[in-house]
């Protein structure tokens, strides 16, 4: 086994290209996102202390305690988007009036947490939800 090339490491950490729900149905959007550390941002206090115990619930877990609210929730998945998008980043879309939806929020935590293989299972449970729920 080889050790990988550093110049392949910054290729990696400079993000990939990962295809989101868009604004309206059926039109997705591609945005290149990286994998941000949950603990990383908590130790460098991006995650303010309020949301810790929460944001430590949902990295454990996968889901947050009764005590966490959808408020929590909201503010820690709004972290994690600030941190994974690369391109566009999520000043370039505040500046355009551009808010991200819960979806996309969701996706972009699920990316960051698990990659983009979770995401496919993810999509696919929710085409499968929503085709149930047609009937």
């Amino acid at each position: 086994m080889a050790v990988t090339p550093i110049s392949e490491l910054r290729e990696y950490a400079e993000g990939m290209e990962v295809e989101l729900p868009g604004f309206v149905e059926e039109k997705p959007i591609v945005v290149k996102l990286r994998r941000p550390s949950m603990l990383l941002l908590a130790q460098e206090g991006v995650i303010p202390n309020p949301l810790l115990s929460a944001a430590s619930e949902l990295f454990r877990s996968g889901k947050t305690g009764e005590k966490a609210g959808i408020k929590d929730m909201g503010e820690i998945f709004r972290v994690i988007a600030r941190a994974a998008l690369v391109s566009p980043s999520y000043d370039e879309l505040e500046e355009a009036g551009l808010t991200l939806t819960d979806s996309q929020l969701l996706y972009i935590y699920n990316y960051s947490q698990t990659g983009v293989d979770a995401l496919r299972r993810f999509r696919e449970k929710q085409e499968s939800a929503s085709l149930s729920g047609d009937r």
